[in-house]
């Protein structure tokens, strides 16, 4: 049996005024993303059908009556014209006795019930996966908007102090041109990435049915862990043992053999026993009486013969049925395998990455440092300091984003091997720093 999330129900508002964290934006989508409500109407509907199949083997009563109004005339004989009332009532009891359809219709409805859980809880992973991405790509535009904004002010400082230099003689004019150049082309990152940045919000829109401006940042000390275990193999299991697209296909192919016993059971006889009960009341000249009840017990089997080919192909489509499901099936636990693997191993490489761009800012930092004073000195030149400055600001955009890709690549592997909650989305928001605010910027053109 799969185990449903438990979801914690936010109230919805249509602005969010203050800066919002990951945990108040999930909760939100759980109550208001449409793609998760339809999934959940799905699964509604799709839990229904064991109870729909269950009728088919159970007893069922039907009662019924009628009354009818009735006027004779006698056109010989002398007899007088007479008005009476007929009226009756009866009562069936069905019991099917022997019907194999109905009982592999029933077991087929099963595996169609745990199919729709699996994929439910997979639709619930995926909310996980999806509130994650959007949060965390707008804290990727903020820090490429951020590296932008601090190259062009830089960029500005240094054009300003060439012009100066320029104007008591200094430097050449070559130098003011290049500062030009540069400020220009960092105007425009700026420009570009204001539209980025503002962009990425609206997908919290989508998943909330609430606008929002303002959300936290990640904290500096969030930690960045290889995964636990370092055994490649055993996250590999756990895919294979946990996954819910994996658990759903198997559950499809369940149904499709299920599917083939149905179709077999057209060959086979059926048995039904029926109760009746009847009585009923005539207001005219009958000679077995006035009231009549009457009561009879009914057993009946019917033996298909010919059907007219029906039940054979009924069959081979069946076979190819389980063929297709079990295809279906081999192709989703390998997909599952590669794409375990490639996250296990990624996650690996994002730790080593994360961990190299924050020495690489260091670097970065030191070279400016060294650039700038030979540019002071007249060992290096303007562009020498550009370049500096422009590869520093790199390499605070890319730690930064090492970062954000670690942490859904963490999120991304826990999902496919079945073991993502909402708790790793709380757990990861104790790292949201509530003094970060990251304000939706408004595009401007310069």
């Amino acid at each position: 049996m799969f185990k449903a999330f438990l979801f914690v129900v936010a109230l919805c508002a249509s602005t969010i005024s203050s800066a919002a964290t990951l945990e108040e934006i999930y909760n939100l989508a759980v109550e208001n993303d449409p793609e998760l409500g339809a999934a959940q109407a799905v699964f509604l509907s799709r839990n229904e059908v064991v109870d729909q199949s269950r009728a088919l083997i159970m007893p069922n009563i039907i009662v019924g009556g009628q009354t009818s109004d009735n006027k004779r005339e006698f056109i010989s004989g002398g007899l007088p014209t007479s008005e009476f009332n007929d009226h009756s009532w009866f009562a069936v009891l069905n019991q099917p006795v022997f019907r194999l359809d109905s009982w592999y219709r029933f077991q087929q409805s099963k595996n169609i019930q745990a199919e729709a859980m699996a994929t439910f809880a997979a639709e619930q992973q995926a909310l996980l996966v999806r509130v994650a991405e959007s949060y965390f790509a707008i804290l990727e535009t903020e820090a490429a908007l951020s590296a932008s904004n601090a190259e062009r002010d830089a960029v500005q400082r240094q054009l300003e102090q060439v012009q100066q230099r320029f104007d008591v003689g200094l430097v050449a004019i070559t130098d003011v041109l290049e500062s030009q150049a540069a400020f220009d082309s960092s105007t425009v990152n700026v420009i570009e990435a204001e539209g980025a940045q503002s962009s990425s919000f609206e997908p919290l829109v989508r998943l909330t049915g609430s606008v929002f401006n303002d959300i936290n940042g990640l904290a500096e000390n969030f930690p960045v862990r290889y995964p636990d275990p370092q055994n490649e193999d055993a996250w590999v299991q756990m895919a294979l043992e946990n996954n819910y697209q994996l658990a759903a296909a198997r559950e499809r192919l369940k149904t499709a053999e299920r599917g083939l016993q149905l179709a077999k059971a057209g060959h086979y006889p059926t048995i039904d026993a029926q109760v009746q009960y009847g009585h009923s009341v005539s207001g005219g000249s009958n000679f077995l009486g006035e009231k009549i009840d009457q009561t009879s017990a009914i057993l009946s089997m019917n033996v298909p013969i010919y059907q007219g080919g029906g039940v054979r192909s009924q069959v081979k489509a069946a076979g190819y049925d389980v063929e297709a499901a079990q295809k279906s099936l081999d192709l989703i636990q390998r997909q599952v395998v590669e794409n375990t693997r490639n996250l296990y191993i990624a996650i690996n490489t994002d730790v080593a990455r994360v961990r190299a761009r924050l020495r690489g800012i260091e670097s970065s930092q030191s070279a400016l440092d060294a650039t700038q004073t030979g540019y002071e000195v007249g060992t290096r030149n303007i562009v020498d300091v550009l370049n500096a400055q422009r590869n520093l600001y790199l390499s605070q955009f890319q730690y930064a984003s090492a970062r954000h890709l670690y942490v859904l690549d963490t999120l991304r592997l826990k999902q496919i091997v079945g073991t993502l909650s909402p708790q790793d989305l709380y757990d990861l928001n104790q790292f949201i720093d509530n003094d970060i605010v990251v304000s939706r910027t408004t595009p401007t053109t310069r």
